[in-house]
């Protein structure tokens, strides 16, 4: 016979334990015996029943009380629990509920009321949890889609980095070369003295130096924050302009910082908030380079306010976005560039980023002139 189930039969009575052990196990459920509300608690955890049948009048511990223990237990508080009882008053019932109870079966009990009652929520229990196994699967499988976003995103945006990396290192290089020729010719011309090697070296250390500094920044920039911390948002906003303010010049586009207010201390995940910040600038500059009209400055205005809340605006002059592709951009793959251009991932990730990880808002609007994103904490 199919077994239907593990029911955990609870009574402090042993001729009504052994009954209802007779009776399901005859309809093919598997039956567990407890005498008393502690071993029911125990036996419970032990042995992770799939239903409880509950007697309310017992010693030392009544169902009432053994039932609110059983829902306060994590690891058995999902057990459904039908309370078995010769008490037929309403108020008893509604206790039973309130306790936590699924149903109420008055004694003397029916086998067939019995076996088809246990049926039911049985059948209701293995449902739901097979729903919930779903549901964390569906769940599961949509965090790893995520994160092969997030990874798709970064590495195409690392690509981007790499040229940003070589635009700040070609005048440190070229410092390097060029003192290196210098302490060649001071040689070859016998000027080359103990005071013109050191300020030589120290002219090199400090080239190095700084494009360790840079090398540094981009590889803190890439590594995901593991939990959220405290971290203030007006620090994030001036590391990302301060990295990238250079290469965005070099395509002529000016990037304006400005700040309104104090204390800009937000709890979140700070290399994924600048990663945002970023790849909100990225799509600026795009827009604002593939714009027909040259006459117009090329400009992206970053604003950093504070009010009861953070507030950071980014305004550019791209040109605006019709207004029948608007409410989508922020749907996965969607990119109105070339393949070579863009993906459609950088502004999904964001919107993902800012309000399924950080709980915050991020909106998009046309102004004049152009665009302006909006991250609301």
């Amino acid at each position: 016979m199919e077994n239907k189930g593990c029911v955990l039969a609870v009574d402090d009575q042993p001729i009504n334990v052994k009954l209802l052990s007779v009776q399901l196990q005859s309809a093919g459920f598997t039956v567990l015996m407890a005498y008393g509300g502690q071993e029911a608690l125990d036996m419970a955890v032990a042995h992770m029943p799939d239903l409880i049948l509950l007697d309310i009048m017992m010693p030392y511990m009544d169902g009432y009380e053994t039932c609110r223990r059983l829902k306060a237990n994590p690891l058995t508080a999902g057990i459904p629990v039908i309370f078995i009882s010769a008490l037929t008053d309403v108020a008893e019932k509604v206790n039973a509920f309130k306790c936590g109870g699924v149903d109420y079966i008055c004694k003397p009990f029916q086998k067939e009321e019995v076996i088809s009652r246990v049926g039911t929520h049985l059948n209701l229990y293995f449902l739901q949890r097979s729903l919930k196994e779903k549901v964390e699967e569906e769940t599961a499988k949509r965090r790893s889609g995520e994160q092969m976003l997030i990874q798709q995103s970064k590495m195409a945006a690392m690509g981007e980095m790499l040229g940003m990396i070589a635009h700040q290192w070609k005048q440190p290089l070229n410092a390097i070369s060029a003192t290196a020729q210098d302490i060649e010719d001071a040689f070859i011309h016998n000027e080359l003295d103990i005071e013109y090697l050191h300020s030589s070296v120290i002219t090199i250390t400090n080239q190095t130096d700084f494009m360790l500094r840079t090398a540094d920044d981009f590889r803190n920039f890439l590594r995901p924050s593991k939990e959220k911390i405290l971290f203030n948002v007006k620090d994030a906003v001036e590391e990302v302009i301060f990295m990238f303010s250079p290469y965005f010049a070099k395509s002529g586009i000016g990037l304006n910082l400005g700040f309104t207010g104090e204390e800009f201390s937000v709890t979140g995940y700070p290399n994924e908030f600048k990663q945002v910040i970023l790849n909100l600038i990225s799509n600026s500059k795009d827009a604002i380079l593939s714009r027909k009209d040259k006459g117009t400055a090329n400009k992206i205005d970053i604003t950093v306010r504070k009010d009861d809340r953070i507030a950071i605006t980014i305004r550019d002059t791209g040109g605006g976005i019709p207004e029948d592709i608007i409410g989508r951009i922020f749907d996965p793959y969607f990119t109105t560039k070339t393949p070579d251009k863009g993906t459609g991932i950088g502004l999904y990730m964001s919107k993902t980023i800012i309000e399924a990880n950080m709980g915050w808002r991020l909106s998009v609007s046309n102004i004049e002139g152009g665009v302006e994103f909006r991250i609301d904490t």
